[in-house]
């Protein structure tokens, strides 16, 4: 009698605690660090590397600062990229050029009033093609497609109340493009609105 008791009495603390581990996992998941997708793996972009500069070893007749000079386009192919956190109400991005950290920009997302979106759809066409010839149109098509960071064809900036303008993501996926955006705009509050310019 005694046991049925105590099982009855612990009955309503039951959803007590659920809430309570529910609300526990909920700020955990709030404050993880989340980094905007996809995220830049840097082992293929070693082996791309390694695979860019071997004709550049190999040549062995070449002067030190001609191989020094044909080692600039594989470092700034494969190493430029962008790394986008949110933790908590924090955003974080640097871009990497060649590998190297440039500046990191960092604002609080509850100062930012707009999540502006871009689609640029001008890429290398007809046009390219015809005015600059086919290598052209094929070196700009390779050159957006290995630094999305620079040639993708989505944007997403954050503005923030005191007018900074943050690039905050940019490439070439839809499906990584909503999924930041949506991010963004749940974390911030702000408006998603396009950006014009």
């Amino acid at each position: 009698m005694s046991a049925a008791k105590i099982h009855v009495m612990m009955l309503p603390t039951a959803p007590i605690e659920c809430q309570q581990f529910g609300q526990s996992i909920l700020s955990t998941v709030q404050f993880m660090e989340i980094s905007l997708q996809p995220e830049p793996k840097l082992q293929p972009r070693y082996w791309a590397l390694g695979l860019m500069l071997l004709p550049i070893v190999l040549v062995s007749n070449l002067p030190w600062w001609v191989r020094l000079l044909a080692c600039i386009l594989p470092f700034s192919l494969t190493g430029t990229y962008r790394i986008s956190t949110v933790n908590g109400d924090k955003f974080r991005t640097q871009l990497y050029f060649a590998f190297i950290p440039l500046k990191p920009e960092k604002c609080n997302l509850s100062g930012v009033i707009y999540v502006e979106t871009k689609y640029n759809s001008a890429g290398p066409g007809i046009w390219t093609f015809l005015l600059l010839g086919p290598l052209q149109f094929i070196f700009s098509f390779i050159f957006d497609m290995l630094i999305p960071v620079l040639g993708g064809a989505y944007e997403i900036w954050l503005i923030t109340a005191k007018g900074r303008e943050i690039a905050a993501w940019q490439g070439f996926d839809q499906n990584h493009f909503e999924a930041n955006v949506a991010l963004l705009a749940a974390r911030s509050g702000a408006e998603v609105r396009g950006r014009s310019r």
